[in-house]
């Protein structure tokens, strides 16, 4: 009787965060609550029929859920979105790149969890006697909690009668998170191969002016122009290529201050939302992994070399199985900046201006530089973070500067064409996703014309620029 007391206690360990996670997404109590609770059941299962020990199987659970609801807990409060089934791909880089994610929950949170975990963990480690369970005993409760799983990671005999709205928030309201989690990444994963197949790359013949232009796309992090938020931060370079180029203005993106791969993707492909179903959240976790198509691709039938050049890990968002996906020969990643300029501990914009200038002057056919910026990433530190991010955008105009330089004194025609990926993750900055973009010539200067465009219209525009 004792055994199985030590077990109940053990398995309703998880039960208050697990209520916690549900209240952060308005979760109502309907017949969905049971598949629901099955993912930290099953969790807990496992545990226990590997350690025989109640109190910390549930305590494990309970860390488990505690760390889904402090990261749901984050990203709403700095990204104004809540946590997404491709998420879960993300994970490896809050270990590998902490910088870039736990600044963002606040410190007495992350380190009162950090000591709490431990500390308990290891005192239930240490005091808690474990179960005496046959071999058989262990063998049943470990099979449960497959079982468990396997309803939770593949729940299969619902998708066909079960209403699904493929939006996170009403989906989660209604049948509780872990279920939405689960019933969103079944969901894409069966549509995936068809969606796949449609958008493969394709031949085709693009009309390049004569001689063919070199294509410079720079994806610049967390660009757009202070002075939108009130910051008196002049951008001379950006605002001399806006006044001669083709077009420019805002550049309307899907999301507030992350999700980089979102816009990335839309402006390479010219692929929107619809195209991608619930692979939308994050093109880049499993539907770019197969040959998608692209403007590197069309550009690398047409005889171009097509590089990327991204100073940073590139493992990062997948990047080094999607980029060759979508069309590059090659990615220029940390390995090729080891010795560059640093800033704030980052490759500097300066570093990747004099990379593209000397690539351009020894350049002896068109090329194709998908070029995508580290250096103004945040959380920017100091007492004013926001005038520490207008910093970086002048370090940022400044590259704009070097590199219309460069073009001007290339034999060949370059086309610009930069955009902001998205805003500064700043209260400055709520109220609106827009971020900039331009779109500039060497050889046919425009009149500042102004278009505001979303992604997929930046992928068309930039393609009407290479072949008028």
């Amino acid at each position: 009787m004792e055994a199985l007391t030590h077990a109940l206690i053990g398995a309703l360990l998880p039960l208050p965060v697990w209520l916690w996670l549900r209240w952060q997404v308005a979760a109502r109590f309907s017949a969905w609550v049971a598949l629901d609770a099955t993912p930290w059941l099953a969790g807990y299962l496992l545990f226990l029929g590997v350690t025989a020990r109640p109190l910390l199987s549930g305590g494990a659970a309970a860390g488990a859920l505690i760390f889904i609801g402090i990261a749901q807990f984050a990203k709403r409060a700095t990204l104004r979105d809540g946590l997404v089934f491709t998420d879960g791909g993300l994970l490896w880089q809050v270990f590998a790149h902490p910088r870039f994610y736990l600044p963002f929950v606040p410190r007495p949170v992350l380190a009162l969890g950090i000591v709490a975990g431990i500390s308990l963990g290891a005192f239930v480690l240490v005091l808690e006697p474990g179960l005496d369970l046959h071999a058989m005993a262990r063998v049943l409760i470990l099979l449960m909690g497959v079982a468990l799983l396997g309803i939770t990671l593949r729940p299969l005999f619902l998708l066909g009668t079960v209403q699904i709205q493929r939006d996170p928030a009403p989906d989660a309201a209604r049948f509780g998170p872990l279920v939405c989690f689960a019933f969103h990444a079944r969901l894409a994963a069966i549509e995936r191969a068809a969606r796949q197949a449609r958008h493969a790359p394709v031949s085709a013949v693009l009309e390049l002016s004569h001689p063919a232009p070199h294509l410079l796309l720079l994806q610049l992090e967390s660009f757009c122009d202070p002075r939108r938020f009130g910051l008196a931060q002049p951008l001379p370079h950006k605002d001399r290529l806006a006044g001669a180029a083709l077009t420019q203005g805002a550049l309307a993106v899907s999301a507030f201050g992350a999700n980089t791969m979102r816009t990335e993707f839309s402006v390479l492909t010219g692929l929107d939302d619809a195209a991608l179903g619930l692979d939308h959240f994050n093109p880049y976790f499993r539907f770019a992994r197969k040959p998608i198509q692209s403007l590197a691709w069309v550009l690398r039938g047409a005889g171009y070399q097509t590089l990327c050049l991204h100073p940073f890990d590139p493992r990062f968002f997948g990047r080094d199985k999607v980029l060759p996906a979508l069309g590059f020969a090659r990615f220029d990643a940390a390995a090729a900046f080891q010795q560059a300029e640093r800033a704030r501990g980052l490759v500097s914009d300066a570093a990747i201006a004099e990379r593209l200038a000397a690539d351009l002057a020894a350049a002896t056919s068109p090329g194709f530089w998908y070029v995508i910026s580290v250096a103004a990433h945040g959380p920017w530190q100091g007492d004013d973070p926001a005038r520490a991010w207008a910093e970086c955008m002048k370090a940022t105009d400044d590259m704009l500067g070097a590199v219309m330089r460069a073009a001007q004194e290339s034999t060949r025609p370059v086309v610009i064409a930069a955009f902001g990926d998205h805003r500064p993750a700043l209260a400055e900055a709520k109220g609106g996703t827009e971020t900039d973009y331009l779109i500039w010539r060497s050889d046919r200067p425009g009149e500042g014309r102004a278009e505001k465009l979303d992604a997929v219209g930046l992928h068309r525009a930039i393609m009407d620029a290479m072949q008028g």
